[in-house]
């Protein structure tokens, strides 16, 4: 990580292993007096209009299927905060301290920052969990019992074929399967299940909750890598930070296998843009395989593909993006091949078998899909990560790939059921992948906004102002909503 090439950060910016964080030079360094107010007054109105959705959407009837007693977001509406809350202030207070230093600290290692970063969004998340006072809810995304709503109650059929076996029998127990997500996924989400399983034990479910949750923040690299690619070093770090701020992350970690996911489909992105920035094939298909590896799991990984393309032959034109793009073909197929070969798996027959939905798309959820994964963002992303989807910041190149993947997970929202095999609503968590994307985008933004101010210490201080409003969120949110299975 720490190894990057200087030539990946616009302007020259540094951001090696040992190197310092680069600040924008002398000429970049006072932006034009609107950058000093505007993100603070888009933060409030995109706050305004959040809220005023939220309240109009609790006049509406409750709907008879799902888990939503109030739309838009996914969970039961029950109000309770615990005195176990009070652990937030502490970590919200360390990770808030942590992005002032790994933004304004020049002698700090990339390596050293994003390890930093995903500890402290670990303890973070483990506080956020517990606000409504259950420390079960610590493992209630990974219980066994056999009526448990996830993944984790078909286990029992991986040690009764056992592994192989399971996953080649996979599509053909899909109507056995007694949880929705089993029959909706691929078999690789049992083999990773199975292997933290039989690592740390069945009776140390902690360890395993605590394991996925560590996993899940590792995505953070991915903000790095696009942020650093596009803007910066000190661009990638503050993302880095943001994205281990958002509601999102923090409240999913424990109970949700979708941050799992957003782990190789947010690096597979970072690759292919730093494939198009530097024209590489090699980088293209490991791109390709990262991205094969999340195929095994989740059949979402198909957007990430058509977003790759289009945005691939945009920015490279027909024959340099088709060489690109075949490479990352190749590292993709290897992936699916090995998997096959060696577990019998296949995820096509799978997809095939997968149920399809009917009788849930209706013209709410054309907003409030994407109004409930702004809520999980929180304002900084919902707000300046948006705005860096679609405007220019100077000094930094355009998130081409991260841009046309959101836009497309719009439209995707909007079409019938009947055709996308998706169930409206429940974004916040089937979109966990687009909280590192967009947060690499607000890194961008933060980045160059802060360049204005003419003291350090202020440009640190914006970071951890903006951490904690995330954090202060999901305790709004986590308090709000019973949102476990």
């Amino acid at each position: 990580m720490g190894e990057a090439s200087d030539r990946d950060a616009p302007g020259g910016a540094s951001g090696g292993g040992g190197t310092a964080v680069a600040d924008r030079p002398v000429a970049q360094a006072v932006p034009a007096p609107r950058w000093r107010w505007w993100p603070w007054l888009a933060m409030v109105a995109v706050g305004a209009a959040l809220w005023g959705f939220w309240w109009w959407s609790q006049t509406l009837a409750p709907l008879g299927w799902g888990y939503f007693a109030r739309r838009p977001i996914y969970g039961v509406f029950i109000p309770l905060w615990d005195a176990l809350a009070l652990w937030v202030i502490p970590a919200g207070v360390l990770l808030a301290g942590l992005g002032w230093m790994v933004s304004s600290w020049r002698r700090l290692p990339a390596a050293a920052a994003l390890l930093l970063v995903v500890l402290a969004g670990l303890a973070t998340a483990t506080a956020v969990a517990v606000v409504r006072g259950d420390p079960e809810d610590l493992t209630r995304g990974i219980s066994t019992h056999r009526n448990a709503p996830y993944y984790t109650s078909d286990l029992h059929f991986v040690y009764e074929y056992r592994l192989r076996g399971f996953v080649e029998r996979h599509p053909e127990l899909s109507e056995r399967f007694h949880s929705y997500n089993s029959r909706t996924h691929p078999a690789g989400v049992f083999v990773f299940l199975f292997l933290l399983f039989k690592i740390f034990g069945s009776a140390q479910k902690l360890w395993i909750a605590v394991t996925i949750a560590l996993i899940a923040f590792t995505a953070a690299v991915a903000t790095w890598l696009i942020g650093r690619t596009l803007g910066g070093e000190r661009a990638g770090r503050i993302g880095a930070v943001l994205f281990a701020a958002s509601p999102g992350p923090l409240m999913l970690a424990y109970s949700n296998l979708d941050t799992i996911f957003a782990v190789p489909m947010a690096l597979s992105v970072a690759l292919f843009v730093l494939a198009v920035h530097r024209r590489s094939a090699p980088i293209a298909a490991a791109a390709g395989a990262v991205l094969g590896v999340g195929t095994l799991m989740t059949f979402a990984t198909s957007f990430v593909v058509i977003a790759a393309v289009v945005a691939v032959l945009v920015q490279c034109g027909w024959r340099t993006g088709g060489r690109l793009l075949a490479a990352a073909a190749g590292g993709g197929v290897a992936v699916l091949a090995l998997a096959w070969l060696v577990l019998g798996m296949n995820v096509f027959a799978s997809y095939l078998v997968s149920p399809r939905v009917s009788g849930y798309s209706t013209t709410y959820w054309m907003v409030g899909s994407p109004a409930a994964w702004l809520m999980y963002a929180g304002l900084p992303l919902a707000a300046l990560g948006v705005v860096g989807l679609f405007r220019k910041v100077p000094g930094a190149r355009r998130p081409v790939l991260v841009t046309v993947l959101v836009l497309f997970m719009v439209l995707w929202a909007a079409l019938p059921s009947e055709l996308t095999k998706l169930r409206p609503g429940e974004v916040e968590r089937t979109w966990a992948f687009l909280y590192p994307l967009v947060a690499a985008t607000a890194g961008l933004v933060v980045d160059r906004w802060t360049a204005g101010f003419r003291r350090p210490w202020v440009r640190g201080a914006v970071v951890a102002v903006l951490v904690l409003l995330s954090v202060g969120q999901a305790v709004l949110i986590q308090g709000f909503y019973h949102n476990f299975f």
